[in-house]
């Protein structure tokens, strides 16, 4: 029996036995109906954060005012395409059996909106605009909001009118964006600073006397690669960026900002020629 004793007394300390069911108390609070007005408006009362980032490019003829304030009303029409569409999921709102067009105007009136990021960036052919729009909806109240929208026909007609014109205002921003200009245009910025960043890890991190396998376990794969043969010894290039980093023999003789073509090599795949283009050497 005694050897059995702390045995019991391990198993009671892992599984401790529950507590009996507590009777709710007749004068406490009580946990509302999801169908009443109550639970309705503590389904919706917390507060939702939504985020959309839009890049607009419009041709030379456009100042930058006017660019901002189209590329501002169509970023708007984004944001409460998503805002609409997550809201539509929540099952208080579902319970109010809104039309898609009233649930729409309803998620509008609610939405407090502020610009989150602006940069504007001058091109030869145009103006590139990237904007990013912050939005929540009120912590507290939404299911008088709701009820009252549901409710009022004249609160209703006034919001439905207000998204109305909004999204006429988000579609006539549409025609006056050229298509996909800005996206390439910001993209191209965003490939730039991470080559450059790669570049300026590799030059850090890489040493000659490295192995293949040591540096592309750092690096990852290449996304450029060259290779040649200079009497006895054998080079791979392998291009990270701005950077190439160049293995003789299989380990890193040195790194180059560019490659540099060497005539009586016939190929730029080597430690040699400008020097001006060599990071580190061996």
């Amino acid at each position: 029996m005694r050897r059995l004793l702390p045995v019991l007394a391990l198993i009671f300390a892992l599984f401790p036995c529950p507590l009996p069911a507590q009777e709710p108390s007749a004068a406490g609070p009580q946990s509302a109906a999801p169908g009443t007005a109550d639970g309705l408006r503590r389904q919706v009362s917390d507060e939702r954060v939504f985020s959309k980032a839009t890049t607009c490019f419009y041709g030379p003829h456009m100042d930058q005012a006017q660019a901002k304030r189209l590329c501002a009303q169509q970023a708007r029409g984004r944001l409460l395409d998503d805002a609409a569409a997550a809201l539509a999921r929540d099952p208080a709102l579902g319970n109010a059996h809104l039309s898609p067009g009233d649930l729409r105007a309803f998620v509008d009136s609610m939405l407090a909106v502020a610009v989150a990021d602006e940069e504007v960036r001058q091109v030869p052919d145009g103006l590139a605009v990237r904007l990013t729009l912050r939005a929540k909806t009120p912590n507290a109240a939404l299911g008088d909001r709701l009820m009252a929208f549901a409710s009022n026909p004249e609160l209703r007609a006034a919001a439905l009118a207000e998204t109305a014109t909004r999204d006429r205002q988000a579609a006539e921003a549409r025609m006056a964006a050229i298509p996909f200009g800005a996206d390439r245009e910001f993209r191209a910025k965003e490939m730039e600073n991470e080559m450059r960043e790669d570049a300026a890890f590799a030059a850090r991190r890489v040493v000659p006397g490295m192995s293949m396998g040591s540096v592309k376990e750092l690096l990852g794969d290449p996304p450029a690669i060259k290779q040649s043969v200079i009497g006895p010894e054998t080079y791979v290039c392998a291009g990270y960026g701005r950077v190439w980093v160049v293995f003789r023999d299989g380990v890193v003789s040195c790194l180059r900002s560019r490659l540099d073509y060497v005539a009586r090599y016939a190929t730029d795949c080597h430690c040699a020629g400008n020097y001006a283009t060599i990071l580190k050497n061996d």
